[in-house]
């Protein structure tokens, strides 16, 4: 079998983490595992973006957090949906992030601290992030002026989480959603991507395993259409997309699938792969300086489609 294409931060980063040794993350308590994620994005992310202005915004379902990358103005909200399986990440994982939206887009950024497994298991996380679009679409005080729409964006389950929001509102409402290394099979599928790169990259078989079972307990809720889409058909009314995958992550063809159904239904989708690059990638930036380029790339491209 051919060796896949590891960038030498990749290869570094890797080696490092190795090195450290200690338990497997999917053998700790959920509140262990979201230390160590925490810990991670101190270790790995880059600061946030200082031009960006942000608050708590009160009287969500949900806890929220609104970005401003200058005066308020009348137009439409990106709404984020942080990753980590529906388990770990929190507003201050993904709060760099955030912020680089905000700058990039000139758009007003809202992120949801959904509730999460094992504590509240589905639909928690997927009721909270519709409850909270719902709540932005209504212009509340806190965003400063009208919100004429939204687009929907996300990372790993946020990903799955963006994608559940644009399928229940639809395109009136959802102008367009970015997709970053979304998690759309939760039914661990024993081939391609998820095999090949199954462990040894951080996010791995195992711990998808364990997010699972922390979010979705009960039988059939893996295969469910929020849970799993890529199982189901694909929603008619979807939004324009642009969909970033990692080449090293166990869930890249569930990105690179979604890619070629939507283009085969005559749907606008934008697709960009990180080649030799991790799952994560989002939140490790300082760490992966070709990262944060091919991440910025996919943000531009999400802001022309809302631009246009």
């Amino acid at each position: 079998m051919e060796e896949p294409f590891v960038l030498p931060e990749t290869a570094a980063v890797l080696a490092g983490i190795a090195e450290q040794g200690g338990p497997h993350l999917a053998d700790l308590s959920a509140t262990d595992m979201r230390a160590v994620y925490q810990q991670m994005g101190a270790l790995f992310d880059l600061q946030p973006e200082e031009s960006v202005r942000w608050t708590a915004l009160e009287g969500g379902p949900c806890p929220l957090r609104a970005y401003f990358p200058g005066e308020a103005a009348t137009g439409p909200v990106i709404l984020y949906m942080h990753g980590g399986g529906w388990v770990i990440g929190d507003l201050d994982t993904h709060h760099p992030v955030c912020t680089t939206i905000a700058a990039m887009t000139g758009l007003r950024v809202v992120a949801v601290d959904y509730r999460m497994g094992p504590e509240d298991p589905f639909p928690a996380s997927h009721d909270d992030c519709v409850a909270a679009a719902q709540f932005v679409l209504g212009s509340p005080a806190g965003l400063e002026a009208p919100v004429t729409g939204l687009a929907t964006a996300g990372d790993s389950a946020g990903g799955n989480l963006a994608l559940h929001v644009s399928t229940v509102l639809g395109s009136e409402a959802v102008k367009a959603q970015l997709l970053v290394y979304p998690w759309l099979d939760c039914t661990a599928p024993d081939r391609g991507s998820y095999k090949a790169f199954g462990e040894g990259f951080i996010l791995d078989a195992r711990l998808l395993a364990r997010f699972a079972a922390d979010y979705l307990p009960a039988d059939g809720m893996a295969a469910g259409p929020e849970a799993s889409p890529l199982l189901h058909p694909v929603p008619a009314d979807l939004p324009p997309t642009v969909i970033l995958t990692a080449g090293l992550d166990p869930l890249r063809d569930q990105g690179r699938a979604m890619v070629g159904r939507m283009a085969e239904l005559g749907m606008e989708v934008h697709f960009i792969e990180a080649k030799g690059l991790i799952h994560g990638l989002a939140t490790m930036r300082a760490a992966f300086p070709t990262a944060d380029r091919i991440l910025r790339r996919a943000i531009a491209t999400f802001g022309g489609l809302l631009q246009a």
